[in-house]
C-alpha cells in the first residue's frame, strides 16, 4: 500500500531519488581554482539523492478515530559535486537515517519522527581549499507534521522539530518549524484508466525557519509535472523547475546565504 504521509514536493531534503543541476549557488563556491573554461564560471552545481522509505508494519483501525499508523525506516544520502571543475569533485555529503511513526485518518495524515543526520566534507574539497575550517555537523532530531489535502489537489502542511543532541564543534539551530502548500489542478490531469496510471502539472512551496537563520526565511518553490501510478506503492517521477531563496541546505554550509535555480528530476512517494 503507498506511505500514509506523503513527503514534500518542494523539501530541498525530501527523501527520494534525485538528480538536480544548480545555476549559481554560491555557498559551495571553491575560492582557490578557477573552473576549466569560462563557460563553466558560476558555481553551478549537480545535487544527487537516494533515498528511501522502507515500511515495517502498519495496524489498522487505531484508537476511535479508526484510522491507520505505520512504523517506517528510512535512509537516505545527499550529496554535490562540482562539475566545472576538474575531476568534478565532491563538495559535501550528508547521511540520514530516521524513523517516522504515521497516522492516516481521511484527507488528514500525520507524522512524528526521529532521525540522525551527519555531514561530511568531500576530501578534494578540502584538498582544493586547505584553509576550510572544518567541523563535524552532527545532530539528532524529532519533528512532528500535519498535512491536510482538500479535493484533492490542494495541500496543506506544517510542523516543527527540535535538535534533541548536536556535535559542540558545530551548532546549527535547535528550533525550525516549516509549512508549505502543493497544488496539483484536478481539470489538468490526465488518466490512463487502463494502466492505472496519471500525469498532472503541480506547483509547490515550502517554507523552513531556523532558530539561528534568523536573517533570512528559507524559501524553496517548485514547478513542474508529475507521473504515477493509481496503484500499489503509488510512487512518482517528477520533473521540475526549483528555486530556492535562504541558506544552504548542504551540511557545514547551512550558516552559509545563498540562492539558486535548478532542473530536477525526483523518484519518490
Amino acid at each position: 500500500a503507498p506511505t500514509l504521509f506523503q513527503p514534500f514536493a518542494a523539501d530541498p531534503r525530501e527523501i527520494s531519488y534525485s538528480i538536480a543541476w544548480r545555476f549559481h549557488d554560491k555557498a559551495l563556491s571553491f575560492k582557490n581554482v578557477e573552473p576549466r573554461s569560462d563557460e563553466h564560471k558560476g558555481n553551478n552545481i549537480v545535487a544527487v539523492s537516494y533515498g528511501d522509505n522502507f515500511p515495517i508494519y502498519r495496524w489498522f483501525n487505531v484508537w476511535p478515530w479508526c484510522g491507520e499508523l505505520q512504523m517506517d525506516l528510512q535512509g537516505a544520502l545527499w550529496a554535490v559535486f562540482a562539475p566545472s571543475h576538474e575531476s568534478a569533485p565532491l563538495i559535501n555529503a550528508d547521511y540520514y537515517v530516521g524513523i517516522p511513526i504515521t497516522y492516516g485518518i481521511g484527507c488528514w495524515s500525520f507524522r512524528l519522527r526521529g532521525y540522525h543526520i551527519s555531514c561530511h566534507i568531500g576530501d578534494e574539497f578540502l584538498l582544493i581549499n586547505p584553509d576550510f575550517d572544518r567541523r563535524n555537523p552532527s545532530s539528532e532530531f524529532l519533528d512532528f507534521f500535519a498535512s491536510y489535502l482538500y479535493q484533492e489537489q490542494v495541500r496543506i502542511y506544517g510542523g516543527g522539530g527540535i535538535a534533541v543532541t548536536q556535535d559542540s564543534s558545530f551548532q546549527c539551530g535547535r528550533a525550525f518549524a516549516a509549512g508549505g502548500v502543493e497544488v496539483r489542478p484536478k481539470a489538468l490531469r490526465g488518466i490512463n484508466c487502463k494502466n492505472r496510471f496519471y500525469s498532472v502539472p503541480f506547483f509547490a512551496m515550502h517554507l523552513c525557519y531556523r532558530d539561528k537563520q534568523d536573517q533570512h526565511l528559507n524559501s524553496t518553490f517548485a514547478l513542474g509535472y508529475e507521473w504515477g501510478k493509481c496503484a500499489g506503492l503509488e510512487k512518482k517521477v517528477r520533473v521540475f523547475l526549483e528555486y530556492h531563496d535562504g541558506y544552504s541546505v548542504e551540511g557545514q554550509f547551512c550558516m552559509e546565504p545563498t540562492k539558486y535555480l535548478s532542473i530536477k528530476t525526483t523518484y519518490s512517494y
